[in-house]
């Protein structure tokens, strides 16, 4: 009995040790379905409040303007120098993993090119770039970026953000979707080992004693 007990505490510890706290960002409108532009190939702005829109718009693209879409039937766009923003109402916390990422598509049409920017911010600073493979004429790609906290930084408290931009004639953007886990999630080797000693102790005193 008190073998069981003792192994059943090892695991709950390690468990407890080894548990991640992760979760999603909420965004608004991250697949800019929000309002509905109508028929394809109607252009709209996406819904004010939720992305911050210079050079830049959502649409029902026009048949043949894309292969497929991500996620819904509507994405964004970006000309040259265009941006789409959006400040979340998550402050940047300590010992933390961010992944942020974004379909971005190229756009069927010889004159049209890619130059597709997607940025995590903090406050008003740039803190990491996504990056991933340029997609072919009327497809889409998921671009990724991973950023740590760290145990200390000036940013923390300051509110998270997301600067979606194209270099070139247009991008097209889909899907952004933002996450958080816990810094330290995946218990180290050295937990493995301490667990691994304390259930072979277990397991011998429990041999002695008969």
């Amino acid at each position: 009995m008190r073998l069981r007990f003792g192994i059943a505490l090892l695991v709950a510890l390690f468990v407890a040790v080894s548990g991640a706290s992760a979760g999603v960002v909420p965004l608004s409108d991250a697949s800019f379905e929000n309002p509905l532009c109508g028929a394809p190939g109607t252009v709209c702005n996406p819904v004010s409040g939720s992305w911050v829109v210079s050079g830049a718009a959502q649409w029902n693209p026009s048949e043949g303007a894309y292969n497929s879409i991500p996620d819904g039937t509507q994405v964004a766009w970006a000309n040259a120098g265009g941006t789409l923003i959006q400040t979340t109402t998550t402050p940047l916390a300590l010992n933390t993993t961010y992944t942020l990422s974004s379909a971005v598509g190229l756009r069927n049409g010889e004159s049209f090119t890619f130059g597709g920017v997607v940025e995590l911010l903090v406050g008003s600073t740039v803190v990491g770039s996504a990056t991933g493979s340029t997609p072919t004429a009327g497809n889409w790609d998921t671009w990724t970026l991973v950023y740590n906290s760290g145990s200390s930084n000036a940013l923390a408290g300051e509110d998270l953000a997301i600067e979606l931009m194209s270099t070139t004639t247009q991008t097209g953007f889909d899907d952004v979707t933002l996450s958080s886990a816990a810094t330290g999630s995946v218990p180290e080797p050295t937990m493995f080992v301490l667990v691994g000693i304390g259930l072979l102790g277990l397991v011998s005193r429990r041999r002695f004693a008969k």
